[in-house]
């Protein structure tokens, strides 16, 4: 560097006169020297030394280029600097490549082609692909039904959150609008999964059946997902044929779910994955009458009912007045969730969808058969006596 700050003093002297160094130049040279993330390259045709930005570096080499000693290259001047005394011209090699880029990029562009890109940043409104410089945003609205953020109380730091998961991963996209410089594209992972949302909807009528994702949980939906391209609803009650207080506890975010099409009308669909297995409530009077004892599982309460898991997903009610002969104000005095119980049917109607239970009456039945059973022992007794 010794030999370069005396250049530098020979200049300002006049001493040496070298051709004018102007922005925008093309210079070719090798890699001489690197520190952390600083790099110096030597040019065969100028007595300086250049130096490329950390920056600019880390971006180069994230996405694969050679930086090491010795490796030549071309570059773009961009402007002097000095640092700790020593004089060095600025280039950058992103800046050349730019050009090439953008040619290929709107060459892309015009014929509709699918690209492959790797977020590196976020905020709430985007993720932000950067190419050598060039800015590429996917805007949320414009991310597959898959990698959306949904976040049902609108918390923006769940939102962030999710997005930062998905940086970093390869999207495929489209561009769909390309500014007059072409430094700020906005990518559209919707338009890239365009064919294949149209060749699912081609196939879609009533009863037809499709493997997809759960892809969002709102309070009374799942979505779910199907490929890549096309998401649709399934309501709370096509979920499962049981009473549900919580739609958290039938599924959870990427899990398989297989759903067929039960309604469709000028575009609008309906789903069910419930209506892919036995109506349970068919196969219930199989196995049950009334004054059949059943055994089952405390799974919740209201005020004057308390739920019994029955049969897979169907639960039975026992109401408060039929829980003991005690009077209870709250079903909770006497039962615990999840606690294993026996109770009587005493009501069964299928085709209305009820199941009616009772506690009490298991005692009241032990009891009359005590009596029996004393009554009997008492005649038996007087027999023998006699």
């Amino acid at each position: 560097m010794v030999a370069q700050h005396n250049l530098l003093n020979q200049l300002q002297t006049g001493e040496v006169v070298i051709p004018s160094i102007k922005g925008g130049q093309i210079i070719s040279g090798v890699v001489i020297r690197r520190w952390d993330y600083w790099v110096l390259v030597d040019c065969w045709d100028w007595a300086f030394t250049w130096m490329i930005l950390a920056k600019e570096v880390k971006d180069l080499e994230r996405n694969g280029y050679d930086l090491a000693i010795g490796q030549p290259l071309e570059a773009e001047i961009l402007w002097w600097d000095i640092m700790s005394d020593e004089w060095y011209y600025v280039i950058s090699i992103s800046k050349l490549k730019q050009k090439d880029i953008l040619d290929d990029l709107l060459a892309k562009k015009d014929a509709d082609e699918i690209l492959t890109v790797i977020p590196t940043e976020a905020n709430l409104w985007w993720l932000l692909v950067d190419m050598h410089g060039i800015k590429w945003f996917i805007p949320l609205s414009q991310l597959a039904p898959i990698h959306y953020p949904r976040v049902e109380d609108g918390d923006q730091e769940k939102i962030f959150e999710a997005l930062l998961e998905l940086l970093w991963k390869e999207f495929v996209v489209r561009i769909i609008n390309f500014d007059e410089d072409g430094k700020r594209m906005i990518l559209s992972e919707r338009e890239a999964l365009r064919e294949e949302r149209q060749k699912i909807m081609e196939t879609i009528a009533v009863w037809n059946e499709y493997d997809g994702v759960i892809s969002g949980i709102s309070s009374y939906w799942f979505f779910v997902t199907i490929g890549w391209g096309i998401e649709w609803l399934v309501h709370i009650s096509e979920i499962t044929y049981g009473h549900v207080s919580n739609i958290d506890h039938l599924g959870w975010l990427w899990e398989p779910m297989k759903v067929k099409v039960i309604w469709l009308d000028d575009g609008k669909i309906s789903l069910s994955s419930k209506k892919l297995k036995p109506d349970p409530w068919t196969i219930i009077p199989q196995n049950y009458t009334v004054g059949d004892i059943i055994e089952g599982e405390v799974v919740r309460y209201v005020p004057y009912w308390v739920f019994i898991r029955v049969y897979d997903d169907i639960n039975g009610l026992v109401h408060l007045s039929e829980i003991t002969e005690a009077w209870v104000d709250n079903p909770s005095q006497a039962l615990k969730i999840w606690q294993v119980i026996q109770a009587k049917i005493i009501l069964l109607e299928p085709q209305n969808r009820k199941i009616w239970l009772s506690i009490k009456a298991m005692r009241e039945d032990t009891e009359e058969e005590n009596k029996e059973e004393n009554k009997k022992n008492k005649e038996e007794n007087k027999a023998t006596a006699s």
